[in-house]
């Protein structure tokens, strides 16, 4: 019985392929483990981001002066940190000051800047190419991955059509129709497929949520900019 599930497992089809269809195989398996390591690492830094912009969501709706989000910038996790600290850069710039002597007189005398629809143009617009700079981020290694789902299964299939070549090459050398001729190549072959298909599957599934996550995740990060905007809109003078 031992000898029976030996011969029809996988581990016999790759003992019974030549060098080029093992070459594959193991390919094809590095290909996965790197496609995997993707998937985890994106979807862990993905969670991450959503867990840190659902922590301050609330806060910041209930903010009702733009001195609010200055006091709370601290607790600002994440990309939106970043997006944020891009506007507050903007605003030292309209009101012609370096950011620290800006905090330190918002922290002292309170929020005491208005700015015209120029300086609100100009703020949004930095804060957006923040967002664009994040978003960027986490599209990082995306490209790879969609890489992975197209090419693994030409790699399989290129181990499926020299395997299926080498049976025919063996039943040649026999010179009839012979099983024990054929069957090594044709089982080498069978196994790439199978294992481009374990890789291709997965990594399509991973890369198809992944990308979902990311235009959710970029759509909230743009709104989180228009609320810091329209924050600032409390502060806003006509021009």
């Amino acid at each position: 019985m031992y000898i029976l599930i030996s011969a029809i497992s996988p581990f016999y089809a790759f003992q019974q392929s030549d060098l080029l269809g093992r070459v594959i195989v193991l390919l094809l398996i590095a290909i996965s483990v790197l496609a995997w390591t993707i998937i985890i690492e994106k979807w862990y830094y993905l969670k991450t981001i959503n867990s840190d912009y659902n922590g301050f969501w609330n806060k910041i709706e209930k903010f009702g002066i733009p001195q609010d989000l200055f006091k709370n910038f601290e607790k600002i996790k994440g990309p939106m940190k970043q997006i944020t600290l891009s506007g507050f850069n903007a605003i030292a710039l309209t009101q012609r000051h370096d950011l620290d002597s800006m905090l330190t007189n918002i922290s002292g005398d309170g929020f005491t800047y208005t700015f015209s629809n120029d300086e609100i143009e100009l703020i949004q617009s930095s804060m957006l190419e923040a967002v664009d700079v994040e978003i960027h981020k986490m599209e990082e290694n995306l490209g790879l991955l969609g890489s992975i789902v197209s090419a693994s299964p030409f790699i399989g299939l290129l181990g499926t059509v020299w395997g299926v070549m080498m049976a025919f090459t063996g039943m040649a050398v026999v010179g009839k129709a012979d099983i024990n001729a054929i069957a090594p190549g044709v089982s080498g072959a069978l196994l790439t497929t199978v294992v481009a298909l374990l890789v291709a599957i997965p990594s399509l599934v991973g890369y198809n949520q992944l990308n979902y996550t990311i235009k959710v995740l970029s759509r909230k990060l743009e709104n989180f900019t228009e609320d810091v905007v329209n924050l600032l809109k409390v502060n806003h003078k006509k021009v």
